[in-house]
Order: C-alpha cells, then structure tokens, then sequence
C-alpha cells in the first residue's frame, strides 16, 4: 500500500467519524428542541387556563354578591361553578412557589368574605387576587419567552 492509500483511508475514516458524531448532535438537539417545544407550548396552555379560570371565579363571585339571586336555581348553579373553581384553581398552582401561594390563600380566603358586611374585603381580596395572577402570569410569560429564546427549561425568573 503507498501511502497516498493510507492518507486516503484516513480521510475516509475521519469523515466516517465526523459524519456518526454530527447524526448524534443533530440527533440530541432535535430531541432538545421537541421537548422544549412541548414544555413551552403546554405552558402557555396552562397559563390561558389559569387566566380563564380566574377571571371567571373573580367574574362569578363578583356577580352572586351584586344580584339578588338568593334560593333560586341559578344562584345555586353559580355556587356550585364558584366551589369548583375554588379548587381547580388551586390544583393548577405549583404549591412551592411563592405567588402561586399567594394566589392559592386568597382564593380559600375569599369564600370568608362573602357575608354582606365583609363586601368591601371582598372586593379588595378580588381585585388583591386579579394583581396577584397577572404577577404570575407576567413571570411565567417571561419564562416561557426565555425557554423559547435559549433552551433552557430550568431557567430562573428574576421579577
């Protein structure tokens, strides 16, 4: 064998090598990109969801304490729906975090409010609770805009 045979070779070895290494890295950053991809985009599901289910418990308690619907079938349709979302609520916060926490204890605190002379808690705990959600859903925008710029799901928020 001359040796122009072994420089050959070894070009073709060294491309075998390069092309195995590039089908792993593209191999590991598509899956990267699909993960991230699907943790960005129930994110955002999430936070619609929880933005829907607040402004309807907000919208729904603030309405059963300003009509006169008492012992009627729709005041109970309206409590019932207000009970459910107290809880569905709270099963969709992360119980760690600290605004979740925060909105977690006025939605159990506002059920307290509702008697006719607690009205003016009440509206300050509705509106305390509105604040405290868009705080949250603004920090989790911000997170799921990063993760979607750099990649990176354990990102930190800083607000």
């Amino acid at each position: 064998m001359e040796s122009k045979d072994y420089i050959y070779a070894a070009g073709i070895f060294v491309t075998f090598v390069l092309g195995i290494w590039n089908f792993v890295q593209h191999y590991q950053s598509s899956r990267k990109a699909s993960f991230i991809n699907t943790v960005t985009s129930q994110r955002v599901l999430w936070l619609e969801q929880i933005r829907q289910d607040v402004a309807k418990f907000v919208g729904l308690t603030h309405h059963w304490t300003r009509c006169d619907l008492e012992d009627t079938d729709a005041e109970n349709e309206i409590l019932r729906e207000i009970d459910q979302l107290r809880y569905v609520i709270r099963l969709r916060l992360n119980p760690e975090d600290e605004p979740d926490q925060k909105i977690a204890d006025l939605v159990k605190q506002i059920p307290d409010l509702t008697s006719d002379h607690k009205r003016e808690e009440l509206f300050q705990a509705l509106d305390d609770l509105t604040s405290a959600t868009q705080e949250m859903l603004k920090a989790e925008w911000e997170k799921v805009k990063r993760e979607s710029k750099d990649g990176d799901i354990g990102a930190k928020t800083t607000v």
